[in-house]
């Protein structure tokens, strides 16, 4: 069985049948997550109570104040976190310190009723004091769930940051492309190259050089948005294989380029 305290996969296969990876969030960055909302928290009950205490303490409605008061104390400990989590979508302030974020199994975001259930039982985790239930079925699950995410269906992921097309940019090699075919002419199969610039072709260079070591939903991602930009940029429609048509271009930027140059 791997560690809670390890990193372990969470393998989704959308519709599309693309294969998205999480990397699930172990005990030890839950807990320094956690320790900073219940930092947040006591500092905002510590503020109710100066407020409400003192009201309570000179006024002939004590007791109902002091009702209030708990009452008022729970509502935040409990409204805390879903508020958060509804908020910044799935995140609390720890959470988003960490790069931590709550999602439904089958990748499916955070919604109301799930935020609800895992923090309302998230007393019965806290029990007997410090989430020691709560971090001991953490080390026994292998995802690293605690009661709250099992009765809710959720689990916490480490996040992603988003790869972008600038950032594989760099430091760029000649890359190899599926060669012409023999009978094509010697000007170029694309129309309008004379619209996109050395930087788009670098840009789509660099992509095809950097693609196998990119995750398949990045690689999905970054060929499309590449592909509908250059498409875009040329005057033609959205269609066909975005990776294919990057490799064409590439291709024939080379051709148009070298035409340029005689």
């Amino acid at each position: 069985m791997t560690s809670a305290l390890q990193s372990e996969k969470y393998a989704v296969e959308t519709p599309e049948v693309v294969t998205i990876e999480y990397v699930v969030a172990g005990v030890a960055s839950r807990c320094l997550a956690a320790s900073v909302d219940t930092t947040l928290i006591l500092l905002l009950q510590a503020m109710l109570s100066l407020v409400m205490l003192p009201i309570a303490s000179n006024n002939g409605l004590g007791t109902i104040i002091l009702a209030l008061w708990a009452t008022l104390a729970f509502a935040l400990l409990w409204g805390y976190y879903v508020s958060f989590e509804m908020l910044w979508s799935g995140q609390s302030p720890g959470k988003r310190i960490f790069g931590l974020r709550v999602m439904r199994e089958g990748g499916r975001p955070l919604d109301f009723s799930a935020a609800v259930i895992r923090n309302l039982v998230r007393i019965v985790d806290f029990l007997p004091f410090g989430y020691g239930l709560g971090v001991l079925v953490m080390f026994v699950d292998h995802r690293a769930r605690r009661l709250g995410d099992l009765a809710a269906g959720t689990l916490v992921i480490r996040e992603a940051y988003p790869l972008s097309l600038e950032q594989i940019a760099r430091g760029l090699d000649p890359v190899v492309v599926p060669p012409r075919n023999s009978a094509a002419p010697t000007s170029p199969l694309l129309p309008n190259l004379h619209q996109v610039g050395p930087d788009d072709y670098a840009l789509a260079e660099a992509f095809l050089r950097r693609r196998e070591t990119l995750h398949q939903e990045e690689r999905q991602l970054l060929a499309t948005e590449l592909a509908n930009a250059l498409r875009t940029r040329l005057d033609l429609p959205s269609d066909g294989d975005p990776e294919r048509f990057v490799e064409h271009f590439v291709r024939e930027y080379r051709i148009f380029y070298l035409v340029g140059q005689e």
